[in-house]
C-alpha cells in the first residue's frame, strides 16, 4: 500500500477542485483495504472515500487527514455460469463494459460514456434519465460490502436502491465487489449501443472544460433553464453548462465557494416556486 502526504485532491475529481489530503491511502488489495479501515477507525479518525471522482465536490478551502483512493484495490473481472459476472469495484464502467459484451452479455451500455468505476457507479445508482427507468440496479444480484469492519454480502433488496440513490450514498459502507446478471444479446448491437452511446456523449455532453456532471437527480426543467442563463454572469469559473442542462462545469478558476453558492441559489429558486430538487453529487463540506 502507498501512502502520500498532502495531496492536492483536485487533481482526483473531474471537477478539478479539492482540499488536501493530509495522508492519502492507495490500497493494491482487498485485505490492505480493509486493515486499513479498521486502523483508521481504531484511532476513531474521520476517513474520506474517492475513486474516479466524478459527481464529487471537494470543499477547497479543508484538510482531510485521512482519504483513501480505491481505483486499485480490486480490478478483478470473473466470468461465472448462467450470465453471472462478479466485478471489483475499482473496475472502471467501460472495462466492464467490454468485457461482458466480448462475452455476448449487455444491458448497461448506456453507461459507456461514464468516467468512473463499477463502485461509484453502484454507490450512485448510476443510470439513463428517468424518463428511461434504466439504472445500473437492474441487473445486481448482490453487493459485498465492508460495513462495521466487516465482510458482508447484501441481496438487491438490502441495497435500497432507487433513482439514482443507494444505501451506500452518505453511509458507512465501502463498495468492494459486486455481482450481475446480464442479458445475453447479439454482439454487433451491442457494439452498434455503444458507438450510439459514444455519438450520444459528443453531441450531447459537455466534456469541453471539467464538470460535476448531473448536479440534480431531480429538479425543474424549467427553472434550470433559467439558472443557466443566470450562471453565465455569474463567476469567470463556475457556470451551468450551454449544452448539457443540469451539468456544473468549471471554465478553470472556479471554486468551491462558487460552486456551492450557485447549487443552494438553484435549491432556494426551487423552493420558493415549490418545485422539486434533490442532490445527486456528494459534497465534503
Amino acid at each position: 500500500m502507498q501512502k502520500l502526504s498532502n495531496i492536492n485532491l483536485k487533481t482526483y475529481t473531474t471537477i478539478k477542485i479539492g482540499g488536501i489530503a493530509n495522508n492519502f491511502y492507495i490500497p493494491e488489495s482487498e485485505s490492505e483495504l480493509i486493515n486499513l479501515v479498521t486502523a483508521i477507525q481504531e484511532r476513531r479518525e474521520e476517513y474520506y472515500l474517492v475513486a474516479n471522482g466524478s459527481n464529487l465536490l471537494i470543499n477547497d478551502e479543508k484538510q482531510f487527514k485521512n482519504v483513501i483512493f480505491l481505483k486499485k484495490f480490486n480490478k478483478e473481472i470473473i466470468e461465472k455460469n448462467d450470465n453471472f459476472i462478479y466485478c471489483g469495484a475499482s473496475v472502471l464502467i467501460q472495462q466492464l463494459i467490454n468485457f461482458i459484451n466480448e462475452r455476448g452479455l449487455g444491458g448497461i451500455e448506456y453507461l459507456y460514456s461514464v468516467p468512473g468505476t463499477v463502485g461509484g457507479a453502484v454507490c450512485m445508482n448510476a443510470g439513463r434519465g428517468k424518463k428511461y427507468g434504466q439504472s445500473i440496479s437492474d441487473y445486481i444480484e448482490m453487493v459485498e460490502v465492508l460495513v462495521d469492519n466487516k465482510k458482508k454480502l447484501l441481496d438487491k433488496k438490502e441495497c435500497m436502491f432507487s433513482y439514482r440513490n443507494s444505501i451506500f450514498k452518505n453511509n458507512n459502507f465501502i463498495v468492494l465487489g459486486v455481482y450481475f446478471k446480464f442479458q445475453r444479446k447479439d454482439k454487433t448491437s451491442l457494439e452498434n449501443a455503444r458507438k450510439e452511446r459514444i455519438e450520444y456523449s459528443k453531441r450531447e455532453q459537455d466534456i469541453t472544460y471539467p464538470n460535476l456532471g448531473s448536479v440534480f437527480s431531480d429538479s425543474n426543467v424549467y427553472l434550470m433553464k433559467f439558472m443557466r442563463i443566470f450562471s453565465l454572469g455569474y463567476s469567470k469559473g463556475i457556470k451551468y453548462s450551454k449544452k448539457t442542462n443540469n451539468w456544473i462545469i468549471n471554465k478553470g478558476m472556479g471554486n468551491y465557494r462558487q460552486a456551492m453558492k450557485l447549487i443552494k441559489l438553484t435549491e432556494l429558486i426551487h423552493k420558493v416556486f415549490h418545485q422539486k430538487i434533490e442532490r445527486e453529487i456528494i459534497v465534503w463540506k
